[in-house]
Formats: structure tokens, sequence, C-alpha cells
């Protein structure tokens, strides 16, 4: 039997987080919730989830904070991050922390089953490229 895949999600709206946790909890992922961006980094220092789930309008610690955060820690930098966002990236500078993203979708277009696809495209996405490094 395969494990159950672990998903830090972080998003500020509870209704929103809810909603895509008890979809994803169905679907056999093990879903662990943060609040906000203090939160997310928290449960990052102890745990490296298989995908994370990032809101990028976060309290405490914003969502490219998060990102900064997982970049400059070795053991969380091959992590896939899927973005969910209100809208598009107005700031050209934010795109650099961005860029670290395997996807990036919209809140309001995005359904469970979108949702759901993006994560097993990132994951799978993340166990190929893990596949294809070359022996040391």
């Amino acid at each position: 039997m395969q494990r159950s895949r672990t998903i830090l999600y972080a998003e500020d709206d509870p209704v929103v987080r809810t909603a895509h946790q008890t979809h994803l909890r169905q679907s056999g992922f093990h879903v662990i919730p943060a609040r906000d961006g203090l939160e997310a980094i928290k449960r990052l220092s102890v745990l490296i989830p298989d995908l994370v789930l990032l809101d990028l309008m976060l309290p405490k610690f914003t969502g490219e904070e998060v990102l900064q955060y997982m970049g400059a820690n070795s053991a969380l930098e091959k992590v896939p991050v899927i973005i969910l966002a209100t809208n598009s990236v107005g700031n050209v500078a934010q795109e650099e922390w961005l860029e670290r993203a395997s996807q990036r979708l919209l809140k309001s277009q995005c359904t469970g089953g979108i949702l759901l696809a993006a994560i097993r495209d990132a994951l799978a996405a993340a166990a190929w490229k893990t596949a294809a490094l070359p022996l040391k």
C-alpha cells in the first residue's frame, strides 16, 4: 500500500481552507493546515511535506516570505509548491520567488478537481525529477 502524501496547506480564509482540505483528505492526502505564514514556517521547520499549497496573501509572513524560507533550506528547496492566489501577480519583483512554484492557480477558478489534478501533476513531476537525478 502506498503511503498517504502529506500536503502543507497555508491559507488564511477558513472557508476556502476547509473546503479544499476536506476534498483533499477524501482523495487520500494527509493535509496539515497553516492559518498564516508564521504557522507555515513553523510547520516547515519540523516537517518536509510532499507538497505545499500556498496562498500569497497571508498574515504574519506572506506567501513570498514562505517561499524565501523554503528556498533557503536545502531540505525544502525541492518540495513542489502550488500557489493559490486571488489575482494574478502584479509586482514584477515577486516573479523571481514565484518561479519556484510548480503552478499558480486563481482561487476564483480553482475547483476541487482542478486542484487535485494540479497536485497530482506536481507530485508526478517531482518524482520524475528525483528519479532522473544521476547517481553520485
